[in-house]
């Protein structure tokens, strides 16, 4: 089963959503990833512990199919 976690900013522009997820999630290794200009989206196969940027950063759960 795959777990997807959306990451938003409040405000703040995206410019490298792939340099964004790496800060969230330390343990992100080649998982697949997707992003723009207003949120990063990445797929691990387990459950991951991101890391607390702040309240401008937003983590959520996105369910799967």
């Amino acid at each position: 089963m795959s777990i997807t976690y959306r990451v938003t900013t409040n405000g703040v522009s995206i410019s490298d959503p792939y340099a964004l997820l790496k800060a969230v999630f330390p343990t992100m290794n080649g998982e697949d990833a997707e992003g723009s200009n207003g949120y990063a989206q990445v797929t691990f196969d387990t459950p991951q512990t991101h890391a607390d940027l702040g309240p401008l950063v937003k983590v959520e759960l996105i369910p799967n199919p």
